[in-house]
């Protein structure tokens, strides 16, 4: 499903920053995994009971999640719109400062919802990509209404080299102590500041690039399921199961049968 690009500068960061996507749920108690950034997990119809963190909570529309939380929702056969969000990008900072140390914001703290039904209303699937983009971009700009202001921030200027490295040579071994010969720091130093700067640890953030590059490859055919995994550095089609089910809670094949895959989720404002 690809969308068209608007020029505002927050949905463009929104763009590249997140995986997005609608999913249907089996029936069951769905077991979500959440390693790599912030969640937003929103229903496409009624509400879910949701475990998280082993305390029960019942009749939930949604949630933003913070990662390394154990969460699970019971939400029958229904659609779920969840997107994933990098923590050291703008919309991550935001949401990190929205939790304020909490696990988890619950969705009707942020937005009402009459006004969440309205927006990611039931059948959204079934709709054209120019509304599902626009409902999607409605709905993340109400939950920016909410956001904080941000405190200044500039990141460490070698940081820069590093990522652009890292983006430019994920089909090849990405060595650590490589890496932080860019940076001119030892590899224990170099270790700390990459966390500390881009809120994950070195190896967790290439993975996610790597996942995010394959899903968007093959989402937009680009390539093959086969085609992304060697192309973006994986070992084999084992590594990159494991890894993407550590992520998505699910194997990828499970995920692509049931899910559409939002590659922009950003519109012109007319």
């Amino acid at each position: 499903m690809k969308l068209s690009v608007s020029a505002d500068s927050l949905s463009r960061e929104l763009q590249d920053c997140s995986i997005s996507y609608i999913v249907k749920t089996m029936g069951q108690s769905v077991q979500m995994q959440n390693r790599y950034g912030f969640k937003i997990v929103v229903t496409l119809g009624d509400s879910f009971d949701s475990e998280i963190n082993g305390y029960h909570h019942q009749a939930v529309k949604g949630f933003v999640i913070d990662r390394n939380v154990r969460h699970s929702c019971n939400s029958g056969e229904a659609m779920m719109f969840i997107s994933l969000i990098e923590p050291a990008s703008r919309w991550g900072r935001s949401l990190g400062i929205l939790l304020s140390g909490r696990e988890v914001c619950f969705i009707e703290e942020l937005i009402a919802v009459e006004e969440i039904e309205t927006i990611l209303t039931h059948g959204l699937d079934t709709m054209g990509e120019t509304v599902v983009a626009q409902r999607i971009q409605a709905f993340f700009m109400r939950v920016a209404e909410k956001f904080p202001a941000l405190p200044p921030e500039r990141m460490d200027d070698r940081m820069g080299p590093v990522i652009s490295y890292i983006d430019q040579n994920l089909s090849k071994n990405i060595d650590l102590s490589e890496v932080a010969n860019l940076a001119y720091l030892s590899s224990h130093r170099f270790r700390h500041l990459f966390t500390e700067q881009i809120g994950l640890p070195f190896t967790q953030y290439v993975i996610w690039q790597r996942l995010k590059k394959s899903i968007y490859a093959v989402a937009s055919g680009e390539m093959t399921l086969g085609e992304a995994v060697e192309v973006f550095g994986f070992t084999d089609q084992a590594h990159f199961s494991n890894a993407f089910k550590k992520t998505f809670g699910v194997f990828p094949r499970a995920f692509l049968q049931t899910s559409h895959i939002v590659l922009q989720v950003c519109v012109e404002k007319e």
